[in-house]
């Protein structure tokens, strides 16, 4: 065998030796598998950004809390003009209970956040919205910020009260057109 340096303009037919040919393979994880090609796996943080993180949302949490206060009063001022057909009136609701909804389990107050959206599903559903109906879940969502460290069985049966207040007044409303 004659290399190139041995030889100017001559090759030898075989390819030069080597040590090892090495070939990475890449397999795909579990979720890859599940989920398909399109997943993309997690960034890994630094702990400490992760304790940073956390620190931030204990302190916005904090603040949260006079926010959300603002929001049910907000929304108790709203029924009225709310079920009188204001669809102003309505639309705001809707988005406050929209926003508590989605952000109160977040900031610690995850029962709020159920009533929420129990009153969201309520709203998304009729055509006509009972000012009982929103009171309720209003004062639920009061109690639950109030009351932090509620019974989350409580919490359970009172959302199960909303739920069935909810069917008598559809099938109220079905009866009486």
């Amino acid at each position: 065998m004659h290399t190139a340096d041995e030889n100017p303009g001559q090759f030898s037919a075989e390819p030069p030796r080597t040590e090892a040919q090495i070939h990475f393979i890449r397999l795909p994880s579990i979720a890859e598998r599940k989920l398909g090609p399109d997943y993309v796996a997690p960034v890994r943080l630094d702990p400490r950004i992760l304790d940073q993180m956390q620190q931030t949302i204990r302190d916005l949490a904090a603040k949260y809390a006079e926010t959300l206060t603002v929001q049910i009063d907000t929304l108790f001022a709203l029924i009225g003009p709310a079920c009188m057909e204001d669809s102003e009136a309505r639309a705001r609701l809707y988005a406050l209970v929209h926003d508590i909804r989605g952000l109160a389990g977040t900031f610690g107050h995850a029962i709020a956040g159920r009533f929420a959206n129990s009153l969201c599903l309520y709203m998304e559903t009729s055509a006509a919205i009972d000012s009982t109906i929103l009171r309720f879940h209003i004062e639920a969502m009061r109690d639950a910020l109030l009351n932090p460290e509620q019974n989350d069985v409580l919490a359970a049966e009172t959302l199960r009260s909303l739920e069935r207040l909810i069917q008598t007044a559809r099938r109220e409303e079905r009866y009486f057109g």
